[in-house]
């Protein structure tokens, strides 16, 4: 059973230490080791730390962190967020899918399709639907970003912008009432704009964990995308905001 006391006094020495060992946590709340470590395992999935080795550290601000631990937050909601998402989608289509871990969930959802004309920048969602699928894959090329596999630069781009899709599924790195949808990462920022500006249809997907937080980039404001899909309804703040816009909320 996770303890909310305990999960509370675990985030307040890692805000005032920046750095926790899960042995120098299980002695001082009297509890094993296994124990810590599933209560660390929770508190990564809800996105408030990083488990390293040993025990956890606080995420730097601004810094998104890496994919392989990405994979690990909100994976429930991501699966339900994706499979509201594929319902947007119809074969025959023409869609992009930029790098991140909702759209790689998504991808997942598309194995299903056949004849779907995917282009996209994420070495992980081209091996997976190329593998799991038959539908066409287009690679944008680029240099490659290590902690992502993700394809960025001004060659992404320029591919990007050679074609006109039914569909762009974006990520985004966190949802600002005032600021609108923003990103960690410029290059990030730069081929969602073009994404939107090339596409019949622009869909920004974001769990709920992005709603409510900023970051260092400006993206897009919420009226420059058609829909926003989330794995749940968003705070009254958020809905009335997005309507406000002309953004269609869609959620399971």
């Amino acid at each position: 059973m996770l303890n909310q006391p305990r999960l509370d006094e675990i985030m307040r020495l890692i805000n005032l230490q920046q750095r926790v060992k899960a042995t120098d946590l299980a002695q001082s709340m009297h509890v094993s080791e296994e124990t810590i470590r599933r209560d660390l395992k929770h508190l990564e999935e809800a996105g408030k730390l990083r488990r390293i080795h040993g025990g956890a550290i606080l995420p730097k601000p601004n810094e998104e962190q890496p994919l392989q631990v990405r994979h690990r937050i909100q994976t429930k909601a991501k699966a339900r967020l994706a499979a509201r998402a594929a319902e947007l989608v119809d074969e025959g289509m023409a869609l992009f899918l930029d790098t991140g871990t909702t759209t790689l969930a998504l991808a997942q959802q598309l194995t299903r399709f056949s004849g779907l004309r995917v282009v996209t920048n994420s070495l992980d969602i081209g091996l997976l639907l190329t593998q799991q699928s038959d539908n066409q894959v287009l690679m944008a090329p680029g240099d490659i970003r290590h902690n992502d596999n993700a394809l960025i630069g001004p060659h992404t781009l320029a591919f990007a912008a050679q074609f006109h899709y039914d569909v762009a599924f974006m990520g985004i790195g966190a949802v600002d009432l005032e600021l609108g949808l923003m990103d960690y990462d410029e290059a990030e920022a730069h081929l969602r704009r073009v994404l939107a500006a090339h596409c019949r249809r622009s869909v920004i997907l974001a769990d709920d964990a992005k709603f409510g937080h900023r970051t260092f980039i400006n993206t897009l404001p919420f009226s420059a995308v058609d829909t926003l899909v989330s794995n749940r309804l968003p705070s009254a703040e958020f809905v009335r905001c997005l309507e406000a816009a002309h953004v269609e909320l869609v959620h399971p």
